[in-house]
């Protein structure tokens, strides 16, 4: 008995000990920008240390919603999340004047809706503010 509960014991901690944080590798952010209900064409890359933090940040500290909803709005902007040998993950962005967040999780991920933090909001605010032509949305409409 003492012997099968130390083999699984070491076991755990063999996992514990190989399992990483997926987002510890990102690199930079590739960003697209909507307008209306299409795509911008071309791409913004973020690869400053403080930006993709933010947009880690946003992603890893954003709470799901209990009542998942689809958002009808068209997106501020899809965000991919890009590292080296980690698989990327994508992620449409919305964020509205009155600072309130939601993203939702894209392919390869199940769609999921989540809420962000309030400080979160306000530091990927500052840094679309940096951007030409971006305009923050006026309101989000979720479907019923």
């Amino acid at each position: 008995m003492k012997k099968k509960l130390l083999i699984m014991m070491l076991l755990l901690i063999a996992l514990c000990a190989c399992s990483t944080n997926e987002l510890e590798n990102v690199e930079t952010v590739k960003a697209s920008y909507w307008i209306g209900n299409e795509e911008f064409p071309g791409e913004v890359v973020f690869d400053e240390y403080q930006e993709v933090g933010v947009f880690i940040n946003a992603t890893t500290n954003a709470k799901e919603l209990d009542d998942q909803k689809f958002i009808k709005t068209p997106p501020l902007l899809t965000y991919e999340l890009i590292g080296e040998g980690s698989n990327n993950k994508s992620f449409h962005l919305w964020i509205t004047e009155d600072e309130e967040g939601f993203i939702q999780s894209l392919v390869p991920q199940d769609s999921q809706t989540y809420r962000l933090e309030e400080d979160t909001v306000k530091d990927l605010t500052n840094i679309l503010k940096k951007q030409e032509n971006t305009s923050l949305l006026t309101n989000i409409e979720f479907e019923d």
